[in-house]
């Protein structure tokens, strides 16, 4: 049972390693891995899970999406994950966020010419 909202940023770190994206970012980032197993990102994690099955008896991974498997080896202790939200729903057009004055440009540009 996944215990976070959907998230826009996951940190994922297995041991020494620590993987940012989002959940299938990560995910396809782990099967770059040195001996990771699959030849696409389903395989992997399908693979992923029987071996965690056979060589650990770690059983029950979820290989049916990216956050779901994330998921089931979080549950399992086998990796440790951190979850960033949106920071906010309410979104600033560019042409706002940045400003017309020389502080936001920078001196001798003139706003107008900048193509946002």
């Amino acid at each position: 049972m996944r215990w976070y909202p959907p998230a826009v940023l996951y940190k994922v770190t297995i041991g020494q390693d620590v993987y940012l994206g989002t959940a299938e970012e990560v995910v396809a980032y782990m099967m770059r891995a040195e001996g990771a197993g699959g030849s696409d990102v389903s395989s992997y994690m399908i693979a992923t899970a029987a071996r965690l099955a056979e060589r650990l008896d770690i059983l029950g991974i979820d290989a049916s999406d990216e956050v779901a498997f994330l998921d089931a080896l979080r549950e399992r202790g086998v990796l440790a994950i951190e979850v960033f939200e949106e920071p906010s729903e309410r979104r600033s057009d560019p042409r706002d966020a940045v400003g017309d004055g020389p502080v936001a440009y920078g001196p001798g540009v003139n706003p107008h010419d900048v193509e946002l």
